[in-house]
């Protein structure tokens, strides 16, 4: 498991498949994994199935669909299926149910991370593809009309605006945000993640590389994973989700 997260970075300066070290070397992730749920929860999906009896709960805008590609080490698909704008799909982690898993407070820490790549984005202003990706709550509908519309929420957007992506955090309405954290590349993997410190501070990472903290509107309110992707009118994008990994760290007494 120690494997997932410690290994540096390649000689070559490309990035590791693996989880980042940056963000993950204080996270209880092996003491979890291994049986110790009093240092918290989490979660590491390689999809390597996706079926009914997943706990990612797939619903469409109109069109999209959710299924893995044939490909080595598992990966999901989710196709926005077609070129009109808001149309596509979303999954989120046990959604149907409203089963909301993650709740910032000051006496936890969340980390969260996933890899991956987007296909057929377009080109920067309205032909570009709607993304979404991190904690949110429950809701069919968590992009509506390219804009997020759950009013708790920390999670990145790529949105037909720009062809920036931006990182949010969100509190009964209430927002605080980082833009332009980064700019998406056609077919390139890269990494997603962010922790949430307490109810203090929320600091994105791309690549292992930590941005800007945000320190206000910090939600808290239960969350879960959430991750979309919707057409903006010209390409029909398809996001490759090779992982997503999620822990709460904190001490459980019952």
């Amino acid at each position: 498991m120690a494997d997932l997260y410690t290994k540096p970075q390649a000689k070559s300066g490309s990035i590791r498949r693996g989880l980042s070290p940056t963000m993950w070397h204080q996270a209880p992730l092996v003491q979890i994994m291994s049986g110790d749920l009093g240092e918290g929860f989490a979660i590491i999906d390689d999809f390597l199935t996706f079926n009914d009896e997943s706990p990612w709960i797939v619903t469409n805008a109109t069109s999209g669909t959710a299924a893995l590609d044939d490909a080595k080490g598992g990966v999901v698909l989710l196709d926005s299926g077609a070129t009109t704008d808001n149309q596509g799909v979303q999954i989120q982690l046990g959604g149907a149910t409203g089963a909301e898993s993650f709740l910032p407070s000051a006496a936890a820490k969340i980390y969260v991370e996933a890899r991956i790549k987007v296909a057929d984005i377009g080109t920067s202003g309205s032909d570009t593809c709607n993304l979404l990706f991190g904690l949110t709550e429950v809701d069919t509908t968590v992009l509506a009309s390219g804009a997020n519309s759950t009013a708790n929420h920390i999670a990145f957007e790529h949105l037909d605006d720009d062809g920036n992506l931006d990182f949010h955090s969100e509190s009964s309405g209430s927002r605080s945000s980082s833009s332009a954290v980064d700019t998406l590349s056609d077919g390139t993997y890269f990494k997603l993640g962010f922790i949430v410190d307490g109810t203090s501070s929320v600091t994105p990472y791309i690549n292992g590389v930590a941005g800007t903290a945000i320190t206000s509107n910090i939600p808290t309110t239960e969350m879960t994973l959430s991750l979309v992707c919707h057409s903006a009118g010209t390409t029909d994008p398809i996001l490759h989700v090779d992982w997503v990994a999620a822990c709460q760290a904190e001490h459980i007494a019952n």
